[in-house]
């Protein structure tokens, strides 16, 4: 029995404590009686921090300044200095002779606009056809036009008709009353974006023709190098229990007594450990590739189970709580859950048979 745990004596005298409580109207059996089950529960984990290394070229725009880096040769040889423990975040090295200032071949900071093609503007058709009348009905008087053409050297704004068969003077035949409002005869308007210009600023480059490198962000130069990344990250493996919390008082047992143990890398296992607890545990504490330190909490509770003499429906479960008392829990055991479900399911039958007979 490991140091902690309550012996029999104690487990049947917590047990008389509690059965006392409850036979003020009839007596019940003696604690003595009950038979008694341990349930030695463990409950493991273990934390690796296990290191990566990894090396890439890097380029970065302009001049990049890598002095406070430390500097390497052969990134597995590298050795840790004692504040360089990588945890919270990386350690970034730059491998030794391998940093270049080199110029972007953009040549100066900015390259043509893709947009516009270094345009500076995108083409547009100055004219539009007229909504009012779409180029079909322009003028009533279209004979007239003669060898007009279509639109004028700047097409008119586009006009809207106050009622469905208003008409306007027409500007290219001087007819009255017999062009659309809306082209007043040309059949096509002005292009509302460009004002009939045939050129829309480019928005992207703002009219410039070019746009700033997206390689070298306007610097007309990379800095390049070889960088080292060193990296520790912490893995968290549970160690299936060789005996599960009974389910009856599971979440209760969070405040039982348990007893941890941390132990830290190249620590052994707690010489009291029993020989089950040892093999549930040795099996995770293999160590791993890159493994750096470990951390290995163990946890140990016994729960006493006892069942009264005669009687397979209830069981009692006792241990030792965060107080250093015994704490006794009384529930129906699993027996008892199914005799009680088979007893429902039988009235329920006898009930459904007595209305079937009955009809």
């Amino acid at each position: 029995m490991a140091a902690g745990d309550p012996s029999d004596d104690e487990v049947r005298a917590a047990l008389d404590r509690f059965l006392a409580r409850g036979q003020s109207r009839r007596p019940g059996p003696s604690a003595a009686d009950f038979d008694l089950t341990r349930l030695h529960l463990l409950e493991g984990k273990v934390t690796r921090r296990v290191e990566r290394r990894t090396e890439e070229t890097l380029h970065r725009p302009g001049t990049v300044d890598l002095s406070g880096r430390s500097v390497y040769d052969v990134l597995r040889d590298y050795k840790l200095g004692p504040h360089e423990q990588p945890v919270d975040q990386p350690l970034d090295l730059v491998k030794r002779g391998t940093v270049h200032l080199r110029s972007c071949d953009c040549g100066s900071g900015r390259r043509r606009c893709a947009d516009c093609n270094g345009m500076k503007y995108r083409p547009c058709e100055p004219a539009r056809v007229c909504t009012v009348c779409q180029g079909v009905t322009t003028c009533t008087q279209s004979l007239k036009h003669g060898g007009l053409p279509s639109t004028p050297p700047r097409p008119p704004k586009q006009g809207r008709a106050g009622r469905p068969d208003e008409r306007v003077k027409c500007e290219a035949c001087q007819t009255p009353d017999s062009a659309c409002p809306g082209c007043r005869g040309w059949g096509k308007v002005r292009c509302a974006e460009c004002d009939a210009t045939g050129r829309i600023p480019c928005v992207p480059c703002k009219g410039a023709g070019t746009v700033e490198c997206t390689a070298c962000h306007g610097h007309g130069n990379l800095t390049s190098w070889t960088a080292g990344r060193i990296k520790w990250t912490s893995q968290t493996e549970k160690v299936p229990p060789p005996v599960p919390r009974p389910r009856q008082v599971a979440s209760e047992l969070g405040a039982g007594d348990w007893r941890t143990d941390r132990l830290g890398t190249g620590d052994p296992l707690p010489d009291d450990l029993s020989p089950s607890h040892r093999s549930a545990l040795e099996p995770h504490l293999r160590s791993l590739e890159g493994e750096k330190e470990r951390e290995v909490v163990i946890k140990r509770l016994t729960v006493v189970k006892a069942t009264p003499p005669g009687s397979d429906n209830l069981a009692f479960y006792i241990f030792r709580s965060t107080d250093g008392r015994l704490a006794v829990r009384r529930r129906v055991s699993d027996e008892g859950r199914r005799k009680a479900f088979l007893a429902v399911a039988a009235c329920v039958a006898l009930v459904l048979l007595v209305l079937v007979l009955t009809r």
